[in-house]
């Protein structure tokens, strides 16, 4: 509830509150009645992650301007209208960022790093070599998602991927006089390993299928792949999966052979126990096809 009170609370007042229902467990459509706002219309659709959720919150919406909320997460009064104002200031940007305050579970708050500082207009190089846009703290003009989608088939990296390959479409604005707030919960510190392998193939992707090529430096993109990789297979290696972590090691050394740590990493994997593997059967992800447009929703 503290969520849809943080947008309806919003000094912007004539809003499209869009809810989007995942097959929720909850009370979720008790919540949207008590509140009693019409400017609230809520919708509900069978469990399908977070891209899909997002899609049927696009198809729905009417208004000049775009903007995702999580329902973990919360926006000061004046979001909506700062954020708004920039982007109304200037015809060169469809998209306009800034950053996140991240709530842990233990009360610790921390703000999402704003490198590059201040970074505005084409920022793809700078979301490939590392991802700073929070779909919570993003507003976008509506035209900049005309035909464009969340890819449904990530269940997670769903926003990495589908602003990296806006970002190549659309110039994006830092806004510094505002900040969201992110809640983080107890099951989404489990999911960042799952999150990580998915970013390495979404960048592979984009680099590789997508035009990514074009605009990344070839040095980079190897480096980035292979930073990638070595996350997952540390994780791996120090949660005992001893063949994930081997395969892992060697996709990181085959894009950047020049790091020393991965050495390092796959002879310390080497000697962890065979028999005593917690994914013996682990396989490297297929590479993922293009992303389709999703059919229409009624």
């Amino acid at each position: 509830m503290g969520t849809l009170k943080s947008v309806l609370a919003q000094t912007v007042h004539e809003l499209e509150v869009i809810v989007v229902d995942d097959g929720s467990e909850d009370d979720t459509v008790g919540v949207v009645r008590s509140l009693n706002d019409s400017r609230l219309r809520y919708f509900y659709k069978t469990n399908g992650g977070a891209a899909s959720a997002r899609n049927l919150g696009l198809s729905k919406a009417n208004g000049g301007y775009i903007a995702f909320l999580d329902s973990d997460d919360l926006w000061p009064d004046n979001y909506l209208e700062v954020m708004i104002n920039h982007l109304e200031s200037s015809s060169t940007f469809g998209a306009a960022y800034c950053a996140i305050t991240v709530i842990y579970p233990d009360g610790r708050k921390v703000i999402s790093h704003k490198r590059p500082a201040g970074k505005s207009g084409w920022i793809t190089l700078d979301l490939f070599k590392r991802g700073f846009i929070w779909p919570s703290a993003a507003v976008f003009k509506s035209s900049a998602w005309r035909d464009f989608y969340f890819d449904e088939s990530l269940k997670t990296s769903e926003d990495s991927d589908a602003f990296l390959r806006l970002s190549m479409h659309t110039q994006f604005l830092f806004v510094p006089d505002v900040e969201a707030f992110r809640r983080i919960s107890a099951d989404g510190l489990c999911a960042k390993v799952g999150v990580a392998c998915t970013r390495m193939i979404v960048l592979e992707r984009f680099y590789l299928r997508l035009g990514g090529d074009k605009i990344i430096p070839t040095k980079i993109a190897r480096k980035r792949f292979s930073h990638a990789a070595r996350r997952v297979a540390e994780d791996r290696r120090s949660k005992g999966a001893r063949a994930a972590a081997l395969g892992l090691y060697r996709h990181a050394i085959r894009y950047w052979p020049y790091d020393l740590r991965l050495y390092l990493g796959f002879l310390r994997t080497l000697l962890l126990s065979s028999r005593k593997d917690q994914q013996p059967n682990w396989k490297m992800p297929e590479p993922l096809v293009n992303p389709i447009e999703p059919n229409r929703f009624a």
